[in-house]
C-alpha cells in the first residue's frame, strides 16, 4: 500500500477515534490501530491495573483485496473470519462506519 493512502487512513481513524472515545474516559480506555502484513488492526485498550500496562482486545481487522477492503472479525477460535453481513467496498470509511453501527454485536459490547 502506498505512503498516501497510510496517511489518509491514519487520519481518517485519528479522527474517529478522537470522536469515539471523549477526553473525560482516555485515562480509562483508548482506541488504536496497528498495521502489520495482513492490513489495519483497530483495538480496544484498558489500563491494567496490576501493572499499570495498558492491555489491549483486538476489535476489528481491514484487509484490502483487489481494491476493496473487507472487515473481519474474531471468531470462536482466536482467529479472524469476514463479516458476512459487511460486504467488501473500496471506501474504507464505509466499513468503518459499518464497524462502529455494529449491527451484529460482532464489535462493541453493549
Amino acid at each position: 500500500m502506498d505512503l498516501f493512502t497510510i496517511r489518509r487512513l491514519e487520519r481518517i481513524l485519528d479522527g474517529y477515534i478522537a470522536h469515539k472515545v471523549p477526553g473525560q474516559v482516555r485515562a480509562s480506555v483508548r482506541l488504536i490501530y496497528r498495521w502489520d502484513d495482513e492490513g489495519l488492526t483497530l483495538y480496544e485498550e484498558r489500563p491494567d491495573d496490576g501493572t499499570r500496562a495498558w492491555t489491549g482486545t483486538a476489535i476489528a481487522r481491514f484487509r484490502q483485496a483487489e481494491q476493496r477492503w473487507l472487515v473481519q472479525a474474531r471468531n470462536e477460535s482466536g482467529g479472524w473470519a469476514p463479516v458476512p453481513s459487511i460486504l467488501p467496498h473500496p471506501d474504507f470509511e464505509c466499513l468503518l462506519e459499518q464497524v462502529e453501527l455494529d449491527r451484529e454485536g460482532l464489535f462493541w459490547i453493549s
